[in-house]
Formats: structure tokens, sequence, C-alpha cells
């Protein structure tokens, strides 16, 4: 099987082979003095994916956006530091260095503000990692989905396949800890087929094959991409995908949340419309510094980097963590973070699984946003067969790949927009609680209308401006006065009938005063004596 190749433009890093007994630092410079770029020239730095999403979302390309300081980068390697990744959004830089002495004093240089180990040659990792448990295949159900019908059904997403959304034209990036046999799962052999893998990349060890790497990605993959007919459907076999290694499964280190965060901007800057990340920390191996509760405050690096990406107009779906019932009780980092969806574990009734994840997030946000099954969820084998497995590392794909789904059905909706209108109908929403969050969602509700359902007929009408923000012109593309008044509705995509009201036939018809009307998509529907004609507006 021919393999895409990792696309590497665009995101300005460097990297060299980690050499024999390197440790790694964070370092973090204390501005971007000298950039060679311009936020006028955008397109020196970012996909154009990536600029159409700010645009389409009215996002500004601001000063994190830029690459740092090639001349900090060089005077760094000057001095023999390898110099593997940078990362923008943070104005930092991860670098490996086997001479202690040496980053000590680079302190001392006036474009440092501060240099962090995280991680030693010589540590071992004692942590377990990945906790995953195995039970019995049951019976399929619903014969297109098979042994993935629970995962899907739970959450009403099968609504949106029915409707013909499962994902096409959205691109996922899935952060993860290796993508074993990807390129050989009978699930997944549709997305080479199709072209639907995009791209991958190995942050940990950029001269590994990804593929031969741990299997953790593979199974979330299957998640939301796999496909096998009459035994497995995912949440979104349409979807394109990106595939990130960022996590080195054998050790617990804080380079780990690091390569995240270029990962996440690796994502942003090809154009990603959505982040799963199945991943999250808490405790680190000997000698570094555990997280604690105070620190879950969203403001670690890698939570930073979370927030920073929604800010750029990207879904962040990251798995709350599965430590529920053990010592540590809360969700981990980068679930801790702002506006974005963490993702809790349900069994198939809709309860808490007993290991998820509690919030809140020390700054008292609810945590886990919402819920999805994480017990029993259908997996990719490496046997070449289907297996369920529990998680909340399975339970964040569900929603991940339903998320790019109901994008696809709701294009003109922001990042937030989209978030916003997942929680407002998950089942808790009234009462969310520390537990299941705001619930679990439900995927019908957030994309139904009735009026989906009409047969167009009649008259065609020419609608502006759109998206419109205090009025809407209506005209018909053929006059006819003998049709009488017509009848004018505007519902919201919960099929809520938002204005409604009879006009006169006219050449031109003017409806005025949606100021105060919320920001999102409508449903505009004229009746006459000919039929009905219905129309997408966007409000903004």
């Amino acid at each position: 099987m021919n393999r895409v190749v990792a696309v590497l433009v665009l995101i300005f890093t460097s990297f060299v082979c980690l050499m024999a007994q390197s440790n790694g630092y964070f370092v973090q410079f204390t501005d971007k003095e000298g950039s060679l770029y311009s936020i006028d020239r955008p397109e020196e730095f970012l996909s154009e994916r990536a600029i159409d999403r700010r645009v389409s979302q009215d996002i500004d390309i601001v000063e994190n956006d830029l690459p740092v300081s090639f001349a900090y980068v060089n005077a760094l390697k000057e001095l023999g530091i390898d110099v593997r990744y940078t990362t923008k959004w943070l104005n930092g830089a991860i670098v490996f260095s086997s001479d202690s002495e040496l980053m000590d004093t680079i302190m001392n240089l006036d474009f440092i503000s501060y240099v962090e180990m995280t991680t030693n040659s010589n540590h071992v990792s004692a942590l377990v990692k990945f906790k995953e448990g195995h039970g019995i295949l049951k019976d399929k159900n619903e014969e297109e989905y098979g042994y993935a019908w629970d995962q899907i059904q739970t959450v009403n997403g099968y609504h949106l396949h029915e409707r013909g959304y499962k994902g096409k034209g959205m691109q996922i990036a899935v952060l993860d800890a290796g993508f074993y046999s990807a390129d050989n799962a009978p699930s997944l052999q549709h997305l080479w087929d199709n072209g639907q893998i995009l791209g991958y990349k190995d942050f940990v060890d950029p001269n590994s094959d990804i593929f031969t790497t741990h299997s953790h990605g593979m199974k979330v993959l299957s998640i939301m991409g796999g496909e096998i007919a009459g035994s497995y459907l995912g949440t979104a076999p349409g979807a394109s995908y990106w595939l990130l290694r960022t996590e080195d499964a054998a050790t617990e280190t804080p380079v780990e949340p690091d390569y995240w965060v270029c990962a996440a901007e690796y994502a942003d800057s090809v154009g990603a419309d959505v982040i799963n990340s199945s991943l999250g920390y808490y405790e680190f191996d000997s000698p570094f510094n555990s997280y604690t509760y105070e620190m879950l405050d969203g403001t670690s690096r890698a939570s930073k980097a979370a927030e920073i990406a929604a800010s750029k107009g990207m879904v962040v779906v990251i798995s709350a963590g599965n430590e529920g019932a053990d010592e540590w009780h809360y969700i981990g980092v980068p679930a801790d973070a702002k506006n974005i969806l963490s993702v809790g574990a349900m069994q198939v009734d809709s309860t808490r699984a007993y290991f998820s994840s509690y919030g809140p997030s020390y700054d008292q946000r609810i945590k886990p946003e919402v819920s999805a099954l994480g017990y029993f969820t259908a997996v990719q084998s490496l046997n070449g067969g289907i297996e369920f497995g529990a998680g909340t590392s399975y339970s964040a794909p569900v929603i991940a790949g339903l998320v790019a789904c109901l994008w696809q059905a709701l294009p003109h909706y922001t990042s937030h927009q989209l978030i916003d209108l997942i929680i407002s109908h998950a089942s808790n929403f009234n009462k969310a609680d520390n537990s299941l969050g705001y619930g679990v969602p439900n995927f019908n509700a957030s994309l139904k209308t009735n009026i989906d359902k009409v047969i167009d007929a009649g008259m065609e009408w020419n609608i502006s401006p759109n998206p419109f923000s205090n009025y809407l012109l209506l005209q018909p593309l053929e006059f006819d006065y003998s049709l009488g008044n017509i009848t004018i509705s505007l519902f919201d995509v919960a099929g809520n009938a938002v204005f409604k009201g009879k006009s006169e036939m006219g050449e031109k018809i003017k409806l005025e005063g949606f100021y105060n009307m919320a920001n999102g998509l409508y449903i505009l529907v004229i009746e006459s004596a000919a039929g009905k004609q219905h129309y997408k507006v966007m409000k903004n």
C-alpha cells in the first residue's frame, strides 16, 4: 500500500536525532524580535485552508500566529543545542542537550525568560499507562453499524448519517501515542483507498515508523473513521485525517505535553477542523514534578495551547481521563482547558462509567463538558477483528467524529457556536454536574428541524444578504401577483419558530428587526399558494 507522505510545509520547526544521554528542555523566549514574518502575509506561514478557517469565522491573525524568531533559534544552535521543535503560540522551543552546565547558563541570555528540564535520558518509567479494559463481544445491532451501534445510537448520531453527513470535506487531527497497523487494519482500508489519510508525523521520534509504534491511536482512529460492511461503522467515516504521534507510551515526562503543543499548532497550520486527543497528564516519572489539582486551571502549557487552538476556529475534543476511581480522582491536562469539549465516559444506559474522571477544573468550571460511550466501546483489534474496550480514550472520538459530521451539516457555524449547540442539547444542560458534565449529547436535536422534510415547490426566491444582521430582502425570481399573500417563517435549528408573519406578494419584501436575535443558522420558509420553499440563512 502506498502511504501518504506527511506534509511538512508551513511548520517552522527543525529537528535532529536525539543524542545519547541528551536531556530535553523547554526554552521560553522573551519576544519575537526580528521575526521575518508579518501578520499581513499569513500565506507565508499558514496554509490556505487555515487562513480560510479564520476568515470564515472572523478570526484575526495575530502575533501568536507568527513563527518564533529565527535569530533566537540560530543562537541556540550555535551554542551546540539541538533545537527539535519550536512553538509559536507559546513562543518557545523544545531542545535537547547533553551539557547541563550550558543549559544552566543560557538563562543569562537576554532573549530567554526561563528554561525547564522536561525529560531525562536516564530515567525509567514506573507508571502504568493507557488503562484499557476489554470485554466479550456482544451481539451486533443495526446492520450498517454492526458492533459500533451502541456508541452512535446513545448520542443519536446516526441521524446525521441518515441525512448524508458522514464528515466529508472535514479534517480531523488525531493526537495520540502511535498508530500501529493503521496502514493495514481492515476497518481503515477505505481511508487509504480514498485518500482520506492526509498525512502523518511523529513528534516523539521523527525517524520512527508511526505505524510500528503503540496501537492506541489506531483504535481511536477506528472509532471515527472505521468501516467494515455489515460489521462496523465509525462516527465519521467520510472525514479526512491527520495522524500525529505526540505520546511516548513507555514514559511519562513533561516533554510529552510539549510535543502535544507542537502537534496542535501543526494541526492548525495545515487546516484541520477538529482535534481529537485521547491523552491526558497529571503524574510524571521521577524526578519530575507532577501536576497538582491546583494547577488544573487551564494555565499549563498544553492547556494554554488547547485554548489557543480553539481560538483559531478548531473544535478541540479531549478525553477527560480514567482516574475517577483512583486517588487522583480528577481530569488531567489538557482536559482542563477552556473553550474545548472534554469528554467523560458513560455506560450504554447513559450512567457514568466507574473510572471516568471527575471535574471541576480548579477554577470551578464544569468538567467534563459532555459524556459518551466509553465502556464496551467497539474498536479495531490488532488481529483484524473487532474488540470492546473501556476508557475516555474511546468516548472522546465518538464525539469528535460526530462534531465533524455536524459541522459538515452546519458549515456556517463557528467552532464556539457548534460547541454551544452541542452542549445546549445535552441531557443535563439545566442540571450540569462534574460527573457527566452537561450530559449526553443529542446530535439529532442539535441538527433537528422538521423544515428539512418539506418538499420544495412553487416559486423560487433570491435571499439577501446572507449572512444577515438586521434585515432580510426577499425577491421572487418569477413575480406572480395571482398567488396573493405569502407566509414567512424563520426557524432555528431545533425547529423553534423565532419569527412568523404574512406579507402581500411583491417584487421585493423586506423583513427587519433581527438585531437582538442570536447568531447562528436559521431556516427561512416562504409559503404561498404555489407551495413552500425553504432556505438556510446565517445570522451574524
